[in-house]
């Protein structure tokens, strides 16, 4: 009799928590169907067409593109007096008073550094209630330019569309298309020392300030972008390997001999390297736009490092060989000309190891 009471109880336990879950659940499903009955779903299409200006060093670059927002309003006062079959497209001015008296996905690119520029902007009204904003636009993007083996490496070049007066339980975007440049079209999107490495889009939401940090619909694209290797090899590599070969060739062949003053080829040695030191602070200023300004080290800002490093020792290197032939200590000063050939190839062949190692990070 016990456990049948006992039993009992567990029945009618387990009855009363299962209908509790299923009101909740009920709840919530009328919440979620609420929002997306009350939420208009506006598709969104991106074309880029010229993607140029590309700055690692300031951190962002120039888009020249198209956006297509479409959606349903069957409702729209526009159509007044237009027969059935008519269709309509607003321009100019009628846009912005499309904007004043009629739903509309107002969008801005959250990522810009300065208001985008439209070139152009039309609204076309369907006589199903279809409607399409078109617009065409340029602006100045901020980018993420982390990339630690630079100039190897893709960057990720991002637009992206965020609702402005309208939160997610409003307005969702939909992306249904991204490419670049139209098909017809043979001209290279990507201008300068860049090529695309692919492509894709999605739809996140953003947390924002304005309305009571209501989440807002945000459509992203992103263009995966390399540099070019030939303009890498001819505007870093060459002059930077040039400069480490020159340093060893002078420590090798301008040998240092034991004169009264040190010897005319220790003059040649302290000159060329000190040419070389003035000859890296130049390269570094010229490729400064080049260069993504980071907290931490690049392959580049390796390269330059491993440079300058091998330039100063070899400088300091000569200068104290020739102190010690002119102080009379010829024993040190043979010892030291003798190997610094040995020291300074194991030097180099250290520092570019570790300036290369950067490529794999």
């Amino acid at each position: 009799m016990k456990n049948f009471l006992i039993a009992c109880m567990r029945m009618c336990f387990f009855i009363v928590v299962s209908t509790q879950a299923m009101a909740n659940s009920n709840q919530d499903s009328k919440r979620i169907d609420g929002v997306k009955v009350s939420s208009k779903i506006v598709g969104i299409s991106m074309i880029l067409d010229e993607v140029r200006e590309i700055s690692v060093g300031q951190g962002d670059f120039v888009v020249v593109g198209e956006v297509l927002l479409n959606w349903n309003d069957s409702s729209s006062t526009f159509r007044a007096g237009s027969t059935d079959s008519q269709e309509i497209t607003l321009t100019g001015t009628r846009v912005g008073d499309y904007f004043m008296t009629e739903w509309a996905p107002e969008f801005f690119i959250s990522n810009a550094e300065s208001p985008r520029e439209p070139i152009i902007r039309s609204i076309t009204l369907s006589s199903d209630g279809k409607v399409e904003l078109f617009e065409k636009f340029k602006a100045t993007v901020a980018m993420d330019t982390t990339i630690p083996s630079y100039p190897f490496g893709e960057l990720d070049l991002q637009i992206n569309i965020e609702a402005v007066a309208h939160p997610v339980d409003e307005l969702i975007f939909d992306i249904k298309q991204f490419s670049l440049g139209h098909t017809e079209s043979k001209h290279e999107v990507i201008k300068g020392n860049w090529h695309q490495n692919g492509s894709n889009s999605e739809v996140t939401t953003t947390k924002s300030l304005r309305h009571g940090h209501n989440e807002f619909s945000n459509a992203k694209f992103h263009l995966i972008a390399e540099h070019d290797f030939v303009d890498v090899a001819q505007k870093i590599f060459i002059p930077l390997l040039s400069v480490i070969f020159l340093a060893l060739v002078i420590n090798k062949y301008c040998v240092i001999y034991e004169t009264e003053s040190g010897g005319d080829n220790g003059n040649w040695r302290i000159g060329g390297q000190l040419t070389l030191l003035l000859t890296l602070f130049a390269l570094k200023f010229s490729l400064g736009a080049e260069i993504p300004q980071t907290h931490y080290l690049t392959l580049v800002d390796a390269l330059f490092l491993s440079a300058g490093v091998l330039v100063v020792a070899a400088l300091v290197w000569g200068i104290m060989v020739i102190y010690f032939f002119q102080a009379g200590q010829t024993t040190l000063a043979y010892k030291l000309e003798h190997n610094s050939n040995i020291v300074f190839s194991l030097l180099t062949a250290v520092l570019l190891a570790w300036t290369f190692s950067f490529a794999l990070r």
